[in-house]
């Protein structure tokens, strides 16, 4: 019994003991569970406190939302020259805006404006959740408060780290948005909703023209009447079109690009129906209105104003605003600056004039050619002026040419393949190179000339004066081979080239080929090496900014590398002197004066690639001369845009002729001289005399070898393959080489084109020709003499001299960009002045180039 007891006893202490042990564990739990809590409420507190106060993130500027105070430019000189007031942006107060576009805008873009402090957390969940079960980023759930952030800070912090980065992150977009987040909230703190408000719509874009901004300036633009004047389908519409405003301009149907089928009136009515049923939900209007307003037509209700300006200093001006957004990380138009550029206002008047046919120098071929041009300061990487083009400030179009990417053809070979050999090779400007047959690029092919012609060994002047592709090519493989391709990559980074180009290097870009594209404000950047010792400074408009509301200054961006030396640049550059004044009957001759100028030429080509829009196969896409002194450097494109090449345009024999490219250039250059006199570059230490040419220092005990080493680069397989894509081939797994159309086409076309029978695989030429690598050459036993005479020249025993430019014959397809209908030259006439060789083949034309 006593053991009973006892056991009796024990079990309820043991029952306790058990209850005891699994409260303890549900507390430790529950204590575990706070404590993790805490513990992540704290963390998330310090990264939201880190994220907030981040030195390089957003910060709010109650002084930067007032429209009392405007940005403004100056020039080089310290002139104002644009403020950023009635011309881009014209305020209305919230009292003159009418009920009809309040209600419009809150029910599309925030219907709950007036309950919320800048964040409406309801409304940002459901985007999440919305987002989540999407797998996109597609809703927002940002009050209009936040996007009144957005316009005035986000934006452009995101245009900032990506030049600096190339992208932003998801992390990076996390935080940017949490930032908003935070100066919306203050923004409700600081001002009132209304002027929260009047400071969204103010600043706006609505996809009006020439960048103009709010309300007022869009229904001017749209409808030609003052914001008080909209009607209720107008109010939508435009509340509508801010969400997209490109997409959404019912007027971009008149001045889209050919190949654009998209259907901007229909998208813009749509969105005005969306806007109108979500404020016939909210209450806004009655179904009645909503019936009237959806069923009306909107293209009757536009009456498009013209809110161009023909101010010549608004391309430099379009380019100096974006360049301020990078570097400040906050928008003018919205920020109070002031903002010092490097604009010459009588450079850029000569540019304007030059686009509008008011120098007698510069002949167009058509209405439809076009150009676009860049004067760089060499010292200091300072854009001086621009030529964005003849159609830049007409209609609807701000397509920019001296910002848009071409490809610079042999404008390239002095950067890549001749100027570095100095350096890395121990060259002299007297070296030999071998202009021979060989498959440079390995692409299964052997690399042409433009005239079709090897002439085996020559000078390295004499092979830049004519411009030799095989010599460049040789000379490339030289320097991959003694150095590898990322240093290439590095090398055209630092030439300021864009990082989709520098990252996909090939041996083809030193002649231009492949994914080599360039602008004429990269190309006079890269070129300003030459005449500034070997460096290039990033090439600028903006000198500093200062913002007004708390005069911290902003520094351009200067920043200088080193690509040669200053030996090498001074090298290079006695070769392209030469160019200009060596007697190559090139294009470049234009560009000589009564001072030392230096220069180089390049061309592209179509390929068989406009066969699609009707254009021969090789004809000539673009022409670009590049010239400078020793103070500026001026890059020049000439050609068609994209919308007159798919209309069958082409620069035919006659307006290459013209040379228009480079008279802009010479002309410029000209004018130029009055603001520094040029002189020649000066001669550095530790370049030696060398054969008549210069070789550096620290190479005269080596020498330079009479003929180049041409150490042909070994890729491998996938490089191989690469390069086949890159020059329009398909490469052959199993055979292991590049099969190319274009090889075919072209030796065919050469063939057939100079008067020969092509079977196929080779050329059979008739009595009287001899073949010349793939074209038949006429056996010359005529008296060059006569043949002199009767093109109306005078021989001199050598060359057949032409004083004067005879006049053009018309070739029958100028205007249509077409050519002519056989394909042949239709007459080759020389520039005014230059020494003409006696033969006026067609491949002989190439050769000036």
């Amino acid at each position: 019994m006593p053991e009973k007891e006892t056991s009796g006893s024990q079990r309820p202490a043991a029952a306790k003991s058990a209850r005891r042990r699994k409260l303890d564990i549900w507390n430790k739990i529950a204590v575990a569970i706070l404590t993790c809590f805490l513990v992540g409420c704290i963390s998330v507190f310090f990264i939201l406190v880190n994220v907030i106060n981040d030195p390089d993130g957003m910060r709010f500027s109650q002084e930067g939302l007032s429209t009392l105070s405007n940005s403004r430019m100056f020039d080089a000189d310290g002139n104002l020259i644009y403020e950023f007031g009635n011309e881009i942006r014209e305020d209305v107060t919230y009292d003159q805006i009418p009920q009809s576009v309040v209600d419009a805008f809150l029910s599309i873009e925030d219907s709950r404006f007036y309950d919320h402090h800048g964040f409406d957390l309801p409304r940002f969940l459901a985007a999440a959740l919305s987002n989540l079960r999407s797998g996109t980023l597609g809703q927002g759930g940002s009050t209009l408060t936040m996007q009144m952030i957005d316009n005035a800070f986000t934006k452009i912090q995101e245009d900032k780290i990506k030049a600096e980065e190339g992208s932003v992150s998801k992390l990076e977009s996390i935080k940017l948005k949490i930032q908003e987040i935070y100066l919306a909230l203050i923004a409700e703190q600081s001002i009132s909703k209304e002027d929260i408000f009047d400071y969204y719509v103010n600043r706006i874009w609505f996809g009006s023209s020439y960048n103009t901004r709010g309300i007022q300036k869009a229904a001017e633009y749209y409808f030609n009447k003052n914001v008080s004047q909209l009607n209720l389908g107008e109010a939508a519409f435009l509340a509508g079109a801010v969400n997209s405003p490109a997409s959404y301009n019912p007027i971009n149907n008149k001045y889209a690009a050919a190949e654009d089928t998209t259907d901007y009136l229909q998208s813009a009515t749509n969105r005005r129906n969306v806007t109108l049923k979500l404020m016939l939900d909210h209450g806004y209007i009655t179904e009645e209105e909503y019936e009237l307003a959806k069923n009306s037509r909107l293209e009757f209700a536009l009456m498009e104003t013209d809110m161009s300006t023909n101010d010549p200093n608004m391309p430099f001006i379009q380019q100096a605003i974006e360049e301020v957004q990078t570097l400040a990380g906050q928008d003018p138009f919205v920020i109070p600056m002031d903002i010092y550029t490097s604009l010459n206002q009588g450079a850029q008047k000569q540019c304007d004039d030059i686009l509008r046919g008011r120098v007698d120098s510069v002949q167009y071929p058509n209405d439809a050619f076009d150009v676009g041009f860049s004067i760089i300061d060499n010292a200091t990487g300072e854009i001086l002026c621009v030529g964005p083009g003849r159609r830049y400030i007409q209609g609807q179009t701000d397509r920019d040419n001296s910002l848009d990417r071409k490809q610079p053809g042999s404008s390239m070979k002095p950067l890549l393949a001749y100027a570095p050999t100095f350096d890395l090779l121990g060259w002299s400007t007297v070296h030999t190179v071998n202009d021979k047959a060989d498959d440079y690029f390995t692409t299964g092919q052997n690399l042409q000339n433009s005239d079709r012609r090897y002439q085996g060994l020559m000078s390295l002047q004499d092979a830049l004066g004519v411009s030799k592709n095989t010599t460049a090519a040789a000379a490339m493989n030289d320097l991959i081979a003694a150095t590898g391709l990322e240093y290439w990559q590095d090398y055209c980074r630092k030439l300021g080239y864009d990082q989709d180009v520098w990252e996909q290097f090939v041996a083809q870009y030193a002649i231009g080929g492949s994914n080599m594209w360039a602008s004429p404000i990269q190309q006079a950047s890269a070129y300003t090496i030459f005449a500034n010792h070997g460096n290039r400074v990033n090439a600028h408009r903006v000198r500093r900014i200062v913002r007004r509301a708390d005069k911290e200054e902003i520094a351009g961006n200067t920043t200088t590398e080193e690509l040669i030396s200053d030996q090498a640049a001074f090298m290079m550059s006695s070769l392209l002197e030469k160019v200009v004044t060596g007697g190559y009957q090139n294009f470049n001759e234009i560009l000589k004066s009564s001072y030392t100028v230096y220069g180089k030429s390049g061309t592209s080509d179509w390929g068989v690639y406009g066969q699609q829009y009707g254009i021969p196969n090789g004809a000539i896409r673009d022409e670009w001369s590049v010239g400078y002194t020793n103070r500026y450097t001026i890059a020049t494109w000439s050609g068609y845009t994209e919308e007159f090449q798919q209309q069958g345009y082409y620069i035919n024999d006659q307006q290459l002729y013209m040379a228009t490219a480079f008279h802009i250039s010479h002309y410029m250059l000209d004018y130029m001289e009055q603001f520094g006199g040029y002189s020649p570059i000066a001669r550095p230490d530790g370049v030696s005399d060398y054969k008549n040419g210069y070789i550096k220092t620290e190479f005269v005990d080596k020498g330079d070898e009479t003929a180049p080493t041409y150490n042909t680069y070994q890729p491998s397989e996938s490089e191989i393959r690469s390069a086949c894509q890159a020059s329009g081939g398909t490469y052959d797994e199993e055979a292991g080489i590049c099969i190319t159309k274009q090889e075919d086409d072209s030796a065919a076309t050469a063939c057939t084109g100079s008067g020969g029978t092509w079977d196929g695989t080779a050329c059979s030429c008739p009595d009287g020709y001899e073949l010349n690598g793939t074209a038949c050459e006429a056996i010359d036993q005529s008296d060059p003499s006569e043949e002199c005479g009767a093109q109306g020249g005078t021989w001199n025993g050598t060359y057949c001299e032409f004083p004067t430019q005879p006049e053009v014959p018309d070739s029958g397809g100028d205007d249509s960009g077409t050519g002519s209908e056989n394909g042949e030259t239709g007459g080759l006439i020389p520039p005014t002045g230059l020494i003409v060789p006696r033969f006026f083949g067609l491949f002989n034309l190439f050769n000036w180039l």
